[in-house]
């Protein structure tokens, strides 16, 4: 799914394109998310998770197949596989949770999923221009009801305490999609670099790419032990409904900057759009402000050297447009490598005065 969906930032890198990818993509996300929020909170082992899990893989197999002609012919088809995987999940929980305390929570969510559902379906069915604005909406509906806890008519929201028990494996299973991610990355660049035609800047984005995707990870996998620690026994409630929606910014960075790797591997040389900038600088500067949300909300902290270098390389962002494509993937790097090597004297700083 991940590479589909970077290979459709990259398709299509104009500013309409961009937002039509963004909707699938976050559509994705967000299928992702309330699987592992489900796997949390709900024994894995009941039969009735096995089949949810199950039946999302299955709906998700054809959200990949239906995303090349989303805003086509396979409209109907990428809504369909969507709202259907979260019907059957919350028709299923509701089901088998009636004498349990949760009943209610799947009640909640199943209400919500079937009004964005109707926008879904009914977007499927209208012009791709009115399909956009049906599918954002339903989108806004789907994470604003999370964020406000699913506040339903009768039952109200969802208690804040049932927020309150995670398992280290939440936070794992996060970091597990983030290396899942990452290795998308390094995996489509190597792919493109295979089949394209050899010359010095093409080699050069392709070795790029690789360190990117290094630094990326050299980025995430700081105090990562710690996070999860925390999700887990310090600030369950927060680790838990806001998640989703920092790891939302981290995932969509990183497929963006697989987008970007993509283009420059076509085109390395010659000005560089707009459009390009967003996914070039854009992507690796969301990955971090989204890891440095997961550090404020759990660690509270929010280092000044990271929001240095991501101010120096936005603001120097609109003058790239004059330079070639692997000369903006090379400024990209080069701020990556300023906030690796800060990050690692700041922590070694902290060791030694602690």
């Amino acid at each position: 799914m991940f590479a589909q969906l970077s290979m459709q930032l990259a398709m299509k890198p104009t500013w309409g394109g961009l937002g039509q990818s963004v909707i699938l993509l976050l559509a994705a996300w967000w299928t992702w998310a309330g699987t592992a929020i489900d796997t949390e909170y709900y024994d894995p082992r009941l039969r009735v998770i096995q089949v949810v899990v199950v039946s999302t893989i299955f709906g998700v197999v054809l959200m990949a197949v239906a995303v090349p002609g989303a805003y086509g012919g396979r409209g109907l088809l990428f809504a369909s596989a969507y709202v259907g995987l979260h019907l059957a999940r919350g028709i299923m929980l509701v089901v088998a949770l009636r004498p349990h305390r949760a009943h209610a929570r799947a009640q909640r969510f199943l209400f919500w999923f079937v009004v964005s559902g109707t926008l879904w379906l009914v977007g499927a069915f209208t012009d791709p221009a009115w399909r956009t604005g049906l599918w954002a909406t339903a989108l806004v509906v789907d994470y604003v009801a999370s964020a406000l806890r699913y506040p339903t008519p009768g039952r109200g929201r969802t208690p804040l305490d049932q927020y309150g028990q995670l398992s280290v494996h939440f936070g794992e299973r996060y970091q597990q999609i983030a290396i899942l991610a990452l290795g998308e990355l390094a995996l489509m660049a190597t792919l493109q670099f295979a089949t394209a035609v050899y010359t010095p800047a093409r080699t050069v984005a392709f070795f790029a790419a690789i360190v990117t995707a290094l630094l990326f990870w050299q980025i995430y996998g700081l105090q990562s032990n710690k996070l999860v620690d925390r999700s887990a026994h310090q600030n369950p409630r927060q680790a838990a409904r806001l998640a989703p929606y920092v790891y939302a910014v981290v995932i969509t960075g990183i497929i963006a900057t697989s987008a970007g790797v993509d283009l420059v591997l076509h085109e390395p040389l010659g000005s560089t759009p707009a459009t390009w900038l967003v996914l070039i600088v854009g992507g690796p500067v969301l990955f971090v402000l989204g890891r440095m949300g997961s550090e404020y909300v759990l660690l509270g902290q929010l280092p000044p050297s990271r929001l240095a270098w991501l101010a120096l390389l936005i603001g120097t962002t609109p003058a790239m447009t004059t330079l070639a494509p692997i000369l903006v993937v090379l400024v990209t790097v080069g701020v990556l490598v300023g906030i690796t090597l800060t990050d690692t004297w700041r922590l070694r700083r902290a060791a030694s005065t602690g």
